[in-house]
């Protein structure tokens, strides 16, 4: 999912958080967890889609 954020132009926020955060120029921030190998919930993808102002649904397939 951070790779498919980055691609889609979110960036890290550097400082110590804990949750990954990213930010966008037009979209929401969005938070991920640290440990990459962590399954997303389905709120965090939610958020994630809200932000981007996609559906879960949308997003999912997007990732894919």
């Amino acid at each position: 999912m951070r790779r498919f954020l980055e691609h889609q132009g979110y960036w890290v926020e550097p400082g110590h958080h804990k949750h990954l955060k990213l930010r966008h120029e037009r979209f929401g921030e969005v938070l991920l967890p640290l440990r990459p190998g962590d399954n997303l919930s389905f709120v965090a993808v939610k958020q994630i889609a809200a932000a981007m102002e996609l559906t879960p649904e949308q997003l999912t397939a997007a990732v894919r």
